[in-house]
């Protein structure tokens, strides 16, 4: 018996999108991995990359793995769907330390003035911070990440902010006290687990790329020969 004439064929039209969306995440996830990897190296070894230029290219590499992972390549792989939101979030994310050098740079504050000092680095956290949050949902909402993953962004950033606060607090319960080596872990652990959650994220994000389906050719029998 002939098959019908209708019968669907399998075509390998979306493998050139799956390919680009692959390599969005492999490459955001080797950059986002880059960037822990430089954080960790650079904490043990301070005087690894001398002046600024550590700090430059940190920046660079957590700006890049930001917007890799939210435009994608080729339009393919945005890990926030392109949602609008979501790529501002992460684009706001990506400039704040930008930003951050030049405001530093350009207009270094009053040294004497430490109230403004520490509302102006507290402001730049903060807006960071929600740029983060805003992204983590749209992550876990957006649909572009596999379910059993898709929420686990939103948890890393909350459980590095949830750090940070407490670090916050005791800080300004302790005062001038800060010489007790359980304050000295604190302040100087609490920031490692952004950096372990970053890494976390940019090893999943190469794990979960997203695969060629495998290619089929010729026609495929949907419904069985009428006997």
């Amino acid at each position: 018996m002939t098959e019908p004439a209708d019968v669907p064929e399998m075509t390998d039209a979306a493998t050139p999108a799956l390919r680009d969306a692959r390599r969005a995440w492999i490459l955001g996830g080797a950059l986002l991995t880059a960037y822990a990897v430089m954080v960790l190296v650079l904490g043990g070894y301070p005087g690894l990359i001398p002046g600024v230029a550590g700090g430059v290219l940190l920046d660079l590499l957590w700006a890049a793995a930001l917007l890799v992972l939210a435009l994608g390549v080729r339009r393919a792989g945005s890990v926030v769907a392109r949602r609008p939101l979501g790529v501002v979030a992460l684009a706001v994310a990506a400039a704040v330390p930008f930003a951050s050098m030049l405001l530093w740079t350009v207009v270094p504050p009053d040294p004497r003035d430490d109230a403004g000092i520490v509302m102006l680095g507290q402001g730049l956290m903060v807006l960071s911070l929600a740029a983060l949050v805003v992204a983590g949902v749209v992550i876990g909402r957006a649909g572009a990440v596999p379910p059993r993953v898709r929420w686990l962004p939103l948890i890393v950033i909350a459980v590095a902010a949830a750090a940070q606060i407490a670090v916050q607090i005791v800080v300004v319960a302790a005062g001038t006290n800060l010489a007790q080596p359980e304050l000295v872990v604190l302040v100087m652990g609490a920031p490692m687990l952004g950096t372990l959650g970053a890494l976390l994220l940019g090893i999943l994000t190469i794990v979960f790329a997203p695969r060629d389906e495998p290619r089929r050719d010729g026609p495929v029998q949907v419904y069985p020969p009428a006997a």
